[in-house]
């Protein structure tokens, strides 16, 4: 009797063991599917970025070309009572290069949900990615606070992309604006890598005309021939 006990409390053992990896598993291709690792949520792990910062204005002269590092690192979990979402604190850090001490620049939170992830920046909502992650999926990343509607569309699902030095097999890319005209262009993109989170940024807003004593050859794309605006690039350099 004791055998039969114990081969049937081992075996019972085994089948919940078995169980478990099975629901981990489920869980995993779950979250892959959903596109959750896009923004993955790791305590200590942190992300390193050079920027490169270009202020233009042909009127005055000014051609200013400003570079620094940014890190943030996922500081802990905030406490919510929201049953179907976590927060979490995120720390930005700034130096002028790498041979500098980081200098506290901002703390900010980001809301996961099975639905979304939010980043409050300056304490306003962001919608910075939707779930699932599909091909063409569109949503106004102002949907919960008051600023003007702003449509972003995923492209680019899965496909192998770089950032700095590195070579990522699955990056989804967030197109936020692009528009281009004779006299101005916007553009902006977001891409993040699964299991890393965002890899690359990119802002663009300028335009192009004639001012006073500078002239213009209209003939050549914008992007060489820009006498106003900003270019800011956000390149990885490390991450863990």
């Amino acid at each position: 009797m004791k055998t039969k006990l114990k081969y049937g409390f081992i075996l019972a053992f085994v089948l919940l063991y078995i169980s478990s990896c099975q629901k981990e598993t489920l869980d995993v291709d779950k979250a892959s599917e959903m596109g959750y690792d896009y923004v993955p949520i790791v305590k200590d792990s942190y992300r390193i970025f050079n920027i490169e910062q270009i202020t233009i204005d042909a009127e005055i002269g000014k051609f200013d070309t400003l570079r620094y590092q940014l890190k943030e690192v996922l500081v802990d979990t905030i406490y919510s009572t929201q049953t179907d979402s976590q927060t979490y604190k995120i720390e930005q850090f700034t130096r002028t290069d790498s041979t500098k001490i980081w200098d506290i620049k901002n703390v900010y939170k980001v809301v996961k949900s099975n639905t979304n992830y939010i980043r409050f920046e300056e304490n306003v909502p962001i919608v910075s990615m939707v779930f699932p992650v599909k091909y063409g999926q569109t949503w106004n990343i102002n949907r919960y606070n008051t600023l003007d509607e702003k449509e972003t569309t995923l492209e680019a699902v899965d496909k192998q992309d770089t950032s700095g030095a590195f070579i990522f097999p699955k990056v989804v890319s967030s197109i936020q604006a692009d528009y281009e005209s004779l006299i101005d262009k916007q553009y902006e993109i977001e891409k993040y890598a699964r299991g890393v989170g965002l890899v690359y940024k990119q802002q663009i807003d300028v335009e192009s005309q004639n001012y006073g004593n500078v002239v213009v050859d209209m003939s050549k794309p914008i992007m060489k021939r820009i006498t106003k605006g900003t270019i800011q690039t956000w390149t990885l350099a490390s991450y863990k």
